[in-house]
């Protein structure tokens, strides 16, 4: 009750706090002004001022506005790529084609928003995807404060309903799921993220992992319950684990009681995966692969290649050193210009008038299967992201491929070409 109660306090101070629920408020009042100012121009020059006030109040700002934004878009959509889609690629079958059993390589994709409609999932088998990643929020207030929001029995039975009828369409097609838990901090100001989380106190630690553990705990069991084939225990929490390794290790062996299936940790890419202590414990080596590959706008191929090539040394060496397999538990970027620089940057306020490029993202995913894909120590693939809101155009600066060539170039590299 009380860490409900914290939860709750925590999401409160966070809106209250934020610029963004100031400037909606203004909003109301703004029009108000504009209202008043309006009925005054009548009030002192009747119709003709009314007139005069709305068309230099209302009209002209309302088209300046919209003129702009035409102009705006026009530049935004203003690339020229020459890409001829190629449907010989794709798995027309009703099931996937089960390539993992050829390479045994994992080719999947974060699926967000998905329900009873199986639109998403017919559209990933025919590209060739064979994994979709499932990632439940779990809400901390502060990063420096233990206040995760608990699951309770109830809470439990309505996520082992809503996944178990996900999981019965993905049977259909042959689809297998990896459960991927995220923290998602309520209160991220001074930059803080998940990684940067850290207790005070000693006493604060020992709370925190007693409630990351109920909940980790909890999405095992459900995971072991619907035959789930993968399970990643955490995802980019770098501070914990330098800080607290044992309380880690103790909650894999607790994971393993419940779960039986593959086991992995989605560790950032900077350099928590090269110093995750207990990698030995699980099956996969997890990589949040936002890896820089340029240092500039508009790059080519072969910049882009030269880039993953001296990841993948430094990659392969932490994979030699503890002879796990890699996985990519998440790889993705942006439809934007410069996208290869920060890849991990979500979209902000520049967006809105930044170029959209399904070039450079195209680039990116032509340079990672160029060099990455075929290594032996590599093991897959979860790409960020696909939203199951409907059909996209593609035209966005989003994470997601869906309509955009990136989608088809994937689907060419996921298919095996048989001999």
């Amino acid at each position: 009750m009380e860490t409900t109660a914290v939860f709750f306090q925590d999401v409160v101070v966070t809106i209250l706090t934020s610029p963004l629920f100031y400037i909606i408020a203004t909003i109301p009042y703004l029009i108000f002004l504009l209202i008043k100012s309006i009925f005054s121009d009548y009030k002192r020059n009747k119709i003709k001022g009314f007139l005069k006030g709305s068309l230099f109040k209302i009209v002209i700002p309302v088209a300046a506005f919209f003129i702009g934004n035409l102009v705006l878009q026009s530049y935004r959509l203003s690339e020229v790529l020459d890409y001829t889609w190629d449907t010989t690629v794709e798995n027309n079958s009703t099931r996937v084609n089960n390539n993992y059993s050829i390479d045994k390589k994992q080719r999947g994709i974060h699926v967000f928003n998905l329900s009873g409609n199986t639109e998403d999932l017919e559209q990933l088998k025919t590209n060739n995807f064979e994994w979709i990643t499932l990632t439940p929020f779990i809400n901390q207030g502060r990063y420096n404060k233990p206040s995760l929001r608990l699951i309770s029995d109830d809470s439990y039975t309505n996520l082992l309903k809503h996944y178990k009828a996900i999981k019965e369409e993905c049977d259909k097609y042959g689809i297998k799921i990896m459960l991927k838990p995220h923290i998602w901090l309520q209160k991220t100001g001074n930059g803080k993220w998940r990684s940067d989380i850290k207790m005070e106190t000693e006493q604060e630690w020992n709370t925190w992992f007693e409630n990351y553990n109920q909940i980790i705990l909890k999405y095992a069991k459900l995971a072991e319950d619907l035959q789930l084939e993968q399970f990643c225990i955490g995802t980019e929490l770098e501070t914990t684990v330098y800080e607290k390794p044992n309380k880690w290790k103790t909650l894999i062996k607790k994971v393993k009681a419940t779960y039986k299936g593959k086991l992995t940790y989605a560790a950032n890419w900077d350099n928590e995966y090269k110093e995750v202590p207990f990698w030995d414990e699980l099956d996969y080596i997890g990589i949040q692969a936002y890896f820089p590959i340029s240092a500039k706008n508009d790059p080519t191929l072969l910049e882009l290649e030269n880039h993953w090539r001296k990841h993948a040394e430094a990659i392969a060496l932490v994979s030699s050193k503890f002879n796990k397999p890699i996985l990519f538990t998440e790889l993705g970027y942006k439809s934007i210009r410069g996208t290869s620089k920060k890849p991990w940057e979500w979209n902000g306020i520049n967006t809105l008038y930044s170029k959209i490029s399904k070039g450079e993202q195209l680039l990116c995913y032509q340079a990672f299967f160029n060099t990455i894909w075929k290594e032996p120590w590599f093991h897959g693939i979860h790409i960020w992201e696909w939203q199951s809101r409907g059909a996209s155009s593609g035209n966005n600066t989003n994470f997601t491929i869906e309509g955009k060539p990136s989608l088809n170039l994937i689907a060419k590299y996921f298919k095996v070409h048989k001999q």
